[in-house]
């Protein structure tokens, strides 16, 4: 089959978004697929866990429609086995307003320049973005199949933050009518012994049907912070932690949910 595109999305930070990209990007490539991450935050925490090497072309050169660059040109090899990265640089945060000035036409300009090689080059390919959800957010909902929404279990502020995340990824579907397989929640941060994380994981399964939330919940777990400020995967920090076996339930979970 084809591969299939996927944006890891959030209107709040703090939520294991880039983590989740990066573990779960490592997670299926260690499960023999072929992987590509996008990194669309400008940020660039994602690149700065994955990248093996300096930065030759990255997002900005893709969404400037850099005409001496292709799509190839701006995919570089990480530091894991079968996992590549599109990196990202700061002064992506400057071309949002300018996006902006020429919408609709630049909603779909990373759908445009990179879908079509990453879908007959990869297994999968994870959109990682920006907490806010802007112009170059709604490309990479424009250019996916399916959406994953990371939500802090137990932050009030983030379940107001999974809602609006929720309706923007569904308006952007039915506005540019574009087939989306799944918009699933994905429990992070999860202390599954504590009163407040247990209501809100019955808030989240109560108000969103079961087809829209991932069984698999990625638990709050030291190793996977020390995996971060090491800039490492968890698997790469400690393969057998408890976060890399619930990043690997997950990658299982989701090839499932595909194929």
């Amino acid at each position: 089959m084809k591969g299939i595109v996927g944006s890891i999305i959030m209107h709040k930070g703090g939520v294991g978004k880039s983590i989740t990209v990066c573990n779960l990007g490592h997670a299926l490539a260690k499960a023999g697929k072929r992987v590509l991450v996008i990194d669309l935050d400008p940020q660039s925490n994602t690149t700065s866990i994955l990248l093996s090497g300096d930065v030759r072309n990255s997002v900005y050169n893709l969404m400037t429609m850099d005409k001496d660059v292709k799509a190839e040109d701006c995919i570089h090899t990480s530091k894991y086995k079968d996992l590549f990265i599109v990196p990202n640089v700061r002064k992506t945060a400057t071309l949002e307003p300018k996006l902006f000035q020429d919408i609709p036409a630049s909603m779909s300009l990373l759908k445009k320049r990179i879908r079509k090689y990453a879908i007959e080059n990869f297994d999968f390919t994870l959109l990682d973005n920006a907490p806010h959800l802007g112009v170059i957010c709604v490309n990479s909902i424009i250019t996916s199949d399916f959406v994953i929404i990371p939500n802090e279990t137990g932050s009030l502020f983030s379940i107001d933050g999974l809602n609006d995340a929720v309706e923007f990824a569904q308006e952007i579907q039915e506005s540019n009518k574009i087939s989306i397989k799944f918009i699933k929640v994905l429990m992070t941060k999860v202390h599954k012994n504590y009163t407040a994380h247990k209501a809100a994981i019955a808030q989240i399964q109560n108000f969103f049907p079961s087809q829209n939330v991932f069984e698999t919940t990625i638990p709050s777990n030291a190793d996977i912070q020390k995996a971060e400020m090491a800039k490492k995967t968890v698997f790469d920090y400690r393969s057998n932690a408890i976060g890399a076996k619930a990043y690997q339930a997950l990658a299982k979970e989701l090839i499932n949910s595909i194929e």
